[in-house]
């Protein structure tokens, strides 16, 4: 089996976008595969990108995922539905523009965790809304 090599920096419009996809195509009881990213949300990521996020989500509780591993490589991946931290990252960061104003926050730390993304999120909502 070949090694691929894959940029170990979670992409955090990858994550958006998987969560986006794990949401729309998921149906109860079944489980999606790599194949399902290939068209929607995700479509714009390589597999090996795909691959990484998902496998931080599943470690991250955001999803449940089964990860099947050969010699240190993920060989065969399948993903079940968003976990309930998965569905309150997701709902903060749905809208596009709520998502955009949050990165540009963001951007003035120059990294985030996905839990601070979820707080400047929650953050420029509660100032969309007129509550602060």
């Amino acid at each position: 089996m070949e090694r691929r090599e894959v940029d170990l920096k979670l992409n955090e419009d990858c994550v958006r976008a998987v969560l986006l996809d794990v949401e729309e195509k998921y149906k109860f009881g079944d489980f999606l595969n790599l194949k399902d990213f290939e068209e929607g949300n995700s479509s714009m990521f390589s597999e090996e990108e795909i691959e990484y996020t998902i496998i931080r989500l599943e470690e991250a509780g955001f999803i449940i995922a089964t990860i099947q591993w050969i010699n240190g490589a993920p060989w065969h991946i399948s993903v079940g539905s968003l976990t309930w931290q998965g569905h309150e990252f997701l709902d903060n960061v749905r809208d596009t523009k709520i998502w955009r104003e949050t990165k540009e926050v963001a951007s003035k730390a120059g990294s985030v965790s996905l839990s601070m993304l979820a707080t400047i999120a929650s953050s420029v909502i509660t100032k969309s809304l007129g509550l602060n």
